[in-house]
């Protein structure tokens, strides 16, 4: 009998050892998933606050996959898709004092700003501001919606860090362009990051529309929105609109566009508008001007901003031109038409700021556009009379910490040429003649 029973104790022992063994089993599959599970949140999370700096290495790799392998112009959707998703980086740096500049009794913090022609529909200013620029320009602005011209319209030339495009103005139209103005500016207004940074419009014409008109309507519509309105008369990709640099057309224009900005004025004096902007005041009128026009035409458009009184220009568009360093991988992709914009670009644009500083007498404060990559070629422009720099295609093959990083590689560049401030470096490259 005590054999049986000793028996039956093992096998009951035996049993409860198994099923112990089995829950312990159990839970501990149960543990290394919920082990595993954190540890990717946490990997995850992780890679998205490592993500959201300026600095991250993982766009090095994506924007490569993205440039070798996706359509330009898809990739340039996604990037502003990204941007609306709250998915870019943030830059929290405080702007260096050394480049604190005035243009027009107008604070620019840092002088490193978007171009047009990233954000035509005004979507995505605010987060575009927050990677660092120091004034972001948005647009070009139609009165009414447009498709813009056929597809392909937008090229990379990879080795040359270039791009080609013949958009052609696509646009949503105003009406879209303002109810996304008065989203980005809300979200603007209330983040101390970006609360003093401006917001330049730019505007342009329909392609069968009259550009009086049409610029009379964008900024009474669009205005109050804009801490600067710059009127887009030298896109290579919209016909006719060029002719406009001429000398009689440009006066015509400057004062329509002068004379809109005051309608605008007096109806926020008397009411009827709000400033929804940084500066709280009338908008700045700039002028964007082509690299390509000759000596005559950069003296008209000089001697037109001078006694108009034009509060700045910006200097250049795109080029139609086709430097030789380009032309083999230009006809690898089938020599595309449309406006040149990237390092090939540079030079020609340094010459036209040079130019036009030398032509106003340094009088008219210049953003100089176009093939701007460094800090170096930055100061280069700054020297040659521009007052502040804007990128574009840069960022393309540069990724979204350039501007964050240019504008510390800047400050330090100015201090060791020995400038106290940025002011002190605008023109400096003509008392050296």
């Amino acid at each position: 009998m005590m054999f049986v029973r000793s028996f039956r104790r093992f096998v009951t022992h035996t049993r409860f050892d198994e099923k112990v063994r089995n829950e312990v089993r159990r839970q501990s599959k149960i543990n290394k998933c919920i082990f595993g599970g954190v540890l990717a949140l946490g990997a995850g999370a992780g890679c998205v606050v490592w993500m959201r700096s300026p600095s991250c290495p993982l766009y090095d790799g994506m924007l490569y996959v993205l440039r070798k392998w996706v359509d330009p112009e898809l990739t340039h959707n996604f990037s502003v898709l990204t941007a609306k998703l709250g998915l870019f980086p943030v830059d929290y740096s405080v702007d260096p004092p050394v480049l604190y500049n005035n243009i027009n009794n107008v604070t620019v913090f840092n002088p490193i700003g978007m171009a047009a022609g990233y954000d035509k529909d005004c979507a995505v200013p605010y987060q575009l501001l927050r990677l660092g620029f120091g004034f972001v320009e948005v647009g070009s602005v139609l009165p009414k919606p447009q498709p813009g011209n056929p597809k392909p319209r937008f090229f990379r030339l990879h080795n040359n860090e270039a791009l080609i495009n013949s958009f052609g103005f696509n646009s949503l139209g105003v009406d879209a362009a303002v109810e996304n103005m008065k989203r980005s500016r809300v979200k603007q207004q209330k983040d101390p990051l970006t609360k003093d940074s401006l917001i330049g419009i730019s505007i342009g014409k329909n392609t069968n529309g009259d550009i009086l008109s049409d610029v009379v309507c964008c900024i009474r519509k669009i205005g109050a929105y804009a801490d600067y309105v710059a009127v887009n008369v030298s896109s290579p990709n919209t016909p006719n609109l060029r002719d406009n640099q001429r000398r009689e057309p440009l006066i015509k224009l400057v004062e329509t566009s002068k004379e809109a900005l005051n309608e605008l004025d007096k109806r926020v004096a008397s009411g009827d508008v709000s400033y929804i902007n940084t500066t709280k005041t009338k908008p700045l009128l700039l002028f964007k001007i082509s690299p390509d026009m000759t000596k005559e035409e950069m003296e008209d458009v000089a001697e037109i901003a001078l006694k108009h009184r034009l509060d700045g220009l910006i200097v250049t568009n795109t080029t139609v031109s086709r430097p030789e360093e380009i032309k083999e991988e230009l006809e690898k992709i089938g020599n595309p038409g449309g406006g040149l914009s990237g390092k090939p670009l540079k030079e020609l644009s340094k010459r036209a700021v040079f130019e036009m500083y030398k032509m106003t007498s340094g009088k008219v404060p210049i953003i100089a556009c176009g093939g701007i990559s460094t800090a170096d070629d930055a100061l280069e422009m700054i020297e040659a009379g521009a007052s502040a720099c804007q990128i574009f295609t840069a960022l393309v093959y540069k990724g979204p910490g350039l501007p964050s990083a240019m504008k510390k590689n800047l400050a330090s560049l100015l201090q060791k040429k020995g400038y106290k401030s940025i002011r002190e470096a605008i023109g400096a490259a003509h008392m050296k003649k």
